[in-house]
């Protein structure tokens, strides 16, 4: 590997006092194998090389932990793209804590939350922070303009729904949606988690193992009318519920040696899918803050806008304008085409069309219509 490629991925940890972590590694990885695409330069560096070469501390002031190197799970969007303005960051200040219960519950819940598998996060070592990704539309499909009916939310890989709950929007108690857990049938430790969603009636609306504790939560019963709990990449579960909301939410909860823990879906999706991101500007490597960054960096904002916890996508054009942009297109083509060739071409078929400015015998010029 040539020594310039070597300094230039110590350059690429490059927020202030952010020690390297296993997610920044595997994010670097994917920054450095893209970015001299194209270039003619041969590069083909193995993850274990990059992982290794971090555990060897060759750059002064870089520190590493052991990396996850989690499978490529996830093979479909989550959502049309094209609707989506905003994503917050993976341990941004956005929205609100999402680490691990850090409330103190009654000692019956507690023993209650005991019983339940995938409950939540227990790894009690991260800050406070938001571990997941808000997906925010455009304002003409959110808030006081949002519906239940135009986001469509897809399976992001094949698996089973195993927990469906109800929530409640807080700003109106009327706005009820749903939050869907599936769980990878690939491998079942890994479970994808999708907030307010208006669940299709081919699942089930209700699915869940939690029982009645007083004072905080009341069990509902199962809904027995639906077709399957199974799904696949890319089918169709229902709409994000976008009424008074800024955005729907999706977490994935790894289930690790010791603890359960959040993990970003960045981390289970391939190159080949996340070119999808890129092109609307999102580099991998912006999307999740490391464990180290956020303690250095602790959240102060919880409930304000703080742009830094945002990636904004790029435009993509409306469907009308870009209709608009294809007509000029044809236009100017049209009107770059030697007018012999047009004019006989469309004459032979019994069509009059208005064709360029022509130059007459005299010299002059006409418009043939």
């Amino acid at each position: 590997m040539p020594i310039g490629l070597l300094i230039e991925v110590g350059r690429l940890n490059t927020k202030p006092g952010q020690d390297m972590e296993g997610d920044d590694v595997m994010a670097i990885y994917h920054k450095l194998t893209t970015k001299h695409q194209g270039t003619g330069l041969a590069i083909n560096i193995p993850r274990w090389l990059i992982i290794c070469f971090f555990y060897c501390s060759l750059f002064q002031g870089i520190t590493t932990v052991s990396a996850d190197v989690h499978p490529d799970l996830v093979e479909s969007h989550i959502t049309n793209l094209d609707l989506v303005h905003e994503i917050s960051k993976f341990r941004s200040g956005a929205g609100h804590d999402f680490t691990y219960f850090r409330e103190e519950l009654p000692e019956e819940a507690v023993e209650a939350i005991g019983d339940i598998d995938n409950f939540f996060a227990t790894d009690q070592s991260e800050p406070p922070s938001s571990m997941k990704h808000y997906y925010s539309p455009y304002a003409l499909h959110k808030q006081e303009h949002g519906d239940n009916t135009t986001i469509p939310i897809y399976a992001p890989f094949n698996g089973t729904i195993t927990r469906v709950t109800e929530e409640v929007r807080e700003a109106d108690p009327a706005i009820v949606n749903k939050r869907v857990e599936i769980t990878s049938s690939s491998n079942a430790n890994y479970i994808a988690v999708l907030f307010h969603i208006n669940l299709d009636n081919a699942f089930p609306q209700i699915f869940n193992d939690y029982p009645s504790i007083p004072g905080i939560w009341t069990h509902q019963n199962d809904d027995e009318a639906y077709s399957t709990r199974t799904v696949q990449a890319g089918d169709f579960l229902g709409y994000a519920d976008m009424r008074l909301s800024n955005d729907f939410d999706v977490a994935v909860l790894f289930n690790d040696t010791d603890d359960d823990r959040w993990i970003s879906p960045f981390d289970l999706m391939p190159d080949s899918l996340f070119s999808a991101y890129e092109a609307r500007g999102v580099d991998r490597a912006d999307t999740s803050l490391s464990k180290t960054y956020r303690q250095s960096y602790p959240v102060t904002w919880w409930g304000m806008r703080n742009d830094d916890d945002w990636l904004t996508l790029n435009v993509v054009p409306e469907p009308a304008t870009l209709w608009a942009y294809t007509i000029i297109a044809i236009m100017v083509g049209r009107r770059r085409q030697p007018f012999n060739n047009s004019w006989s071409g469309n004459r032979s078929k019994g069509t009059l069309v208005r064709g360029p400015a022509a130059i007459d015998k005299k010299g002059g010029t006409s418009n043939i219509t």
